[in-house]
């Protein structure tokens, strides 16, 4: 093995290696494709790609990275689409106990940015390199109040909508 220069060396002695061909081939891209469909059995995904041994195909970077990709981007666009129906479905099905559709609107809330613990990040965040109250000017103390009202009222809103949710998904006793 060539001598490793400092500049090949990341934390930890992790050894970044330079390959003349990064590109996968067909068969590689085959086992990779196999391995992410079938949940990671890597013995599966070598006999659907025709290796012998799968595992051992596990011991290439370029295969582990691109598995990491191929799973990411699987994640980010046919599971995100998935998981998004999934919720919708959850919403919108009147059979759906109460307390599940209640928790799938609170969801659908905080991951938009409209929950409560969104805007409450958002006056953590907010409140960063400010001046201390008793460092303020009486005009800069009643802009911080008129600032802390709009926040509340915001946050007021918020609970009346997760509220207006909540009672709109409990259902009457089905007297059939």
């Amino acid at each position: 093995m060539p001598k490793q220069n400092d500049k090949d060396q990341w934390k930890g002695g992790l050894v970044i290696r330079h390959d003349a061909d990064p590109v996968l081939n067909q068969q590689q891209e085959a086992f990779v494709a196999a391995y992410v469909a079938n949940g990671g059995n890597a013995v599966q995904a070598g006999k659907t790609a025709g290796y012998a041994d799968g595992n051992s195909q596990l011991a290439s970077h370029k295969v582990r990275e691109a598995i990491e990709l191929k799973r990411d981007m699987d994640i980010k666009t046919g599971g995100a689409t998935q998981a998004w129906q999934v919720m919708q479905s959850l919403l919108t099905d009147p059979s759906a106990p109460p307390q599940v559709r209640f928790q799938a609107a609170r969801w659908t809330l905080e991951a938009s940015g409209h929950g409560l613990s969104a805007i409450a990040a958002a006056i953590h965040l907010g409140n960063r390199g400010k001046k201390d109250q008793h460092e303020m000017s009486v005009s800069e103390l009643v802009d911080l109040v008129d600032k802390g009202r709009k926040q509340l009222e915001s946050m007021k809103q918020v609970a009346n909508e997760l509220k207006s949710v909540e009672d709109a998904i409990i259902l009457p006793p089905n007297n059939e």
